[in-house]
């Protein structure tokens, strides 16, 4: 014996009330939703904190760019971008120095972590009188390569005979050779008095 079960009472079928309900329940919803954002923006940091975030890759980049020009010049004022390093005050020439007569150029440095495999193959001194004119004297060879502990070289230079009696400055510009790649780097620069040619 097969039962069937038949429904009772009428059939429900959505209304058009029932939809306008829904669409004020949906409208009333994203109405709160944006005054929640309105308040949301005007009382607390959202929006910098959103447009920080949006920045972000702009930020971090000048960042980096900050960081790489502070190494840069902290290399340039330790000398660790050089190949070599002078303690600063104690290189000289010996005076007194006449017209005419050689010039020794006493240096006081050391090599630095970047040149500590670079190999010095010469030098060209460099002579400039207080009328701003530079004009080279003698050239240098190594007679010996120093490393990285502080090191004391007595250097005899012949300089041009052009040179005036006055205030000079002198440094030697330095070539290396840093693992197959040429490199150049120079002294400081130092100061002396030439005097004029002694008389008979």
């Amino acid at each position: 014996m097969t039962q069937t079960i038949e429904s009772k009472g009428p059939r429900l079928v959505p209304t058009r009330q029932f939809f306008l309900d829904r669409l004020w329940i949906w409208l009333t919803g994203i109405a709160f939703w944006v005054v929640g954002a309105i308040l949301l923006a005007i009382f607390t940091p959202f929006w910098d904190n959103a447009r920080a975030v949006w920045s972000s890759p702009a930020t971090l980049m000048a960042l980096q760019q900050e960081v790489s020009a502070l190494r840069v010049e902290l290399s340039t004022a330790t000398g660790d971008n050089r190949v070599i390093r002078q303690t600063p005050g104690l290189s000289y020439v010996t005076e007194p120095v006449h017209v005419g007569e050689a010039v020794i150029l006493n240096l006081v440095l050391e090599r630095t972590e970047l040149g500590a495999k670079c190999v010095l193959i010469g030098g060209q001194s460099l002579f400039t009188e207080a009328g701003g004119v530079t004009t080279p004297g003698s050239a240098v060879m190594p007679s010996r390569q120093i490393g990285e502990e502080t090191a004391r070289l007595r250097i005899k230079l012949v300089p041009p005979d052009t040179l005036r009696p006055g205030r000079i400055e002198l440094f030697v510009a330095l070539e290396y050779d840093c693992d197959g790649r040429r490199v150049f780097d120079r002294t400081d620069v130092v100061t002396y008095s030439l005097l004029p040619r002694p008389g008979p």
